[in-house]
């Protein structure tokens, strides 16, 4: 009899075990902080715009963000929605449209040179589909996808305008003011896909460890050229993201039922 117990008792044990590792279905919240790198917003300018940015613009020194969403896991697979935001620098290309004399002005007291810098705001509304996989012990990897709406608020220049000191040898350049590029916002198409692995700390909540790849397509930003000109730029965005999150499930699994006599 005694042994009877002792052998339900650990069956029971085992069975708990088991259960921190596998969540049942229900709600859940998540929250997470991420590090954006290797991104890249590709811009070209209308044709014919003398003196408009050229090339690409990389994120400088990384993006950092922060997201949170609500989501529904069903057991094998989940599907949630998620709210995030990234914040850092655009670094654009030094190159433009033209050749120097195209956009140096005539006057010897205000010219235009090389140099500038960019800002980029991301905000994004996703909803994503995520496949789990059964791992070992508390480990839980997991693959999925999902699609939404991003709105990119960008400003960047690689061409400044000012005041020339001619009294200094050789002539200093005091300042001025962006001479090229864009400052402006647009709400566009956005995808990603998404990788990682959950850690079961209790039977309620996940340490989520994931990878994500972001891309923005099809955005339109509103420029100017050295001359005042209006010049439209088409970019599209991308990055890769290294998150780390909690999950917290409303609903604590049910208890394991007894191990039959």
């Amino acid at each position: 009899m005694k042994k009877t117990l002792m052998c339900a008792t650990a069956a029971a044990a085992f069975a708990s075990a088991g259960q921190l590792a596998h969540s049942e279905d229900g709600w859940y919240v998540r929250g997470d902080v991420g590090y954006s790198f290797d991104g890249r917003m590709d811009y070209d300018a209308e044709s014919n715009s003398i003196g408009s940015m050229a090339g690409d613009g990389d994120i400088g020194e990384g993006l950092l963000g922060l997201s949170g969403g609500l989501g529904y896991d069903f057991g094998t697979f989940r599907i949630e929605g998620t709210l995030g935001g990234r914040f850092g620098e655009l670094e654009p290309d030094p190159d433009f449209n033209g050749v120097p004399a195209d956009i140096v002005t005539p006057s010897s007291f205000a010219t235009t040179r090389q140099g500038g810098d960019g800002a980029l705001q991301i905000y994004d509304l996703m909803g994503n589909f995520i496949y789990d996989f059964e791992g070992a012990n508390r480990w839980k990897p997991y693959l999925g996808a999902g699609v939404g709406v991003a709105k990119v608020k960008a400003k960047a220049h690689n061409l400044e305008r000012g005041v020339v000191d001619t009294s200094t040898t050789p002539p200093t350049f005091l300042g001025g003011y962006a001479a090229n590029g864009f400052s402006d916002e647009e709400t566009a198409f956005a995808w990603q896909g998404l990788a990682g692995v959950g850690y079961g700390l209790t039977d309620r909540l996940t340490l989520d460890l994931g990878y994500k790849y972001f891309n923005v397509q099809g955005m339109e930003f509103g420029g100017r050229g050295p001359d005042g000109q209006s010049v439209a730029y088409d970019a599209d965005y991308s990055d890769h993201t290294a998150t780390v999150g909690l999950r917290w499930q409303f609903a604590a699994p049910p208890p394991p039922p007894p191990p039959p006599p």
